[in-house]
């Protein structure tokens, strides 16, 4: 495989952390195997007249405190890549969206990952409902009453989770008769201000929640992640849990086969679904993660097995 010119649009590289990011790891890679890669931001995005560009930056990645070196930033062409790493991490907000519709702009001949229009037209929590049969209880809804109703209808106890957020930022655990129940549930909304998702609480929650990486459809590696000990029935969700090697069950492996049309169809090559009690809870596309974890758990490379596709599919649109 020839030199490829790679282009990764993330967070500012600075704010990273190098043991638990996998964007990291992927430019590690690319990096070995002789590619040019090119760090940018969204701000460094433009279209000008139908030409999506960017303030891109060469970069060099290194295993190191010092982990990365910036060259100086140049006006290039997207289309001059030969693939573009769409990695920036939610929330998904207006410049996330226009993000994306710049990326719209970006000739064939250069694999965009994950689509533009894939990240666009399917979001991390709501897409999980074109599988009804794989899913707990949802509702979606601004209306504090709605919320409460479900509520009941759940048996008094519910998951109420933001629809742009990640890393569980914004996930509630509510109950029905604790002193803070509509205070959480005003929290949840912004006083009715924006749309939230409910779910029925998923008491094998307290066996773990399965992070599974999916890459062209297809699992590549998995960790489940266990709340601390002694927590009871009722785990945290904020709290650090820990991360435990894994193997799929036939259950989550007829999940994956389900989700795999629908993915490669919508451009989502690379994906991480979470699974509790055997339910989808999320469709992880904007920046998903956790290959560091699954590497050291089953001393496994999978940024390789990315970039192998990566090269695969720049070789196919060249």
């Amino acid at each position: 495989m020839g030199r490829l010119k790679l282009g990764f649009i993330m967070d500012p590289i600075e704010t990273i952390r190098t043991e638990e990011d996998s964007t990291y790891l992927f430019m590690l890679e690319a990096q070995h195997r002789g590619h040019a890669l090119f760090y940018m931001t969204v701000p460094d995005l433009c279209l000008c007249d139908r030409t999506p560009t960017a303030e891109a930056s060469p970069i060099e990645v290194f295993r190191t405190e010092d982990y990365y070196q910036l060259g100086k930033a140049t006006r290039l062409s997207l289309n001059d890549l030969d693939a573009v790493l769409m990695r920036k991490d939610p929330p998904f907000n207006m410049d996330y969206y226009l993000a994306t519709l710049i990326l719209d702009h970006v000739h064939s001949e250069t694999l965009v990952m994950n689509s533009s229009r894939g990240l666009r037209n399917n979001n991390e929590k709501v897409s999980t409902l074109q599988f009804p049969d794989l899913t707990p209880e949802t509702l979606i809804t601004h209306r504090i009453s709605h919320l409460q109703k479900f509520l009941d209808e759940m048996g008094g106890e519910m998951i109420v989770k933001s629809l742009y957020r990640s890393y569980g930022r914004e996930i509630l655990h509510v109950r029905r008769g604790s002193v803070n129940c509509n205070t959480l549930l005003e929290m949840a909304t912004n006083d009715e201000t924006r749309f939230v998702m409910a779910q029925r609480y998923i008491r094998d929650v307290v066996q773990g929640d399965k992070r599974i990486i999916l890459l062209n459809g297809e699992s590549i590696g998995a960790v489940l992640w266990l709340p601390p000990e002694g927590t009871g029935e009722h785990p945290p969700i904020r709290t650090p849990w820990r991360e435990t090697k894994t193997d799929l069950t036939a259950r989550e492996q007829e999940v994956c086969r389900t989700l795999a049309p629908f993915l490669r169809e919508h451009g989502l090559y690379f994906a991480g679904i979470d699974m509790i009690g055997g339910y989808l809870t999320e469709i992880n596309i904007t920046s998903p993660t956790c290959l560091p974890e699954i590497n050291r758990l089953n001393n496994d490379c999978l940024e390789a097995k990315v970039i192998d596709f990566v090269e695969e599919r720049s070789r196919r649109n060249s």
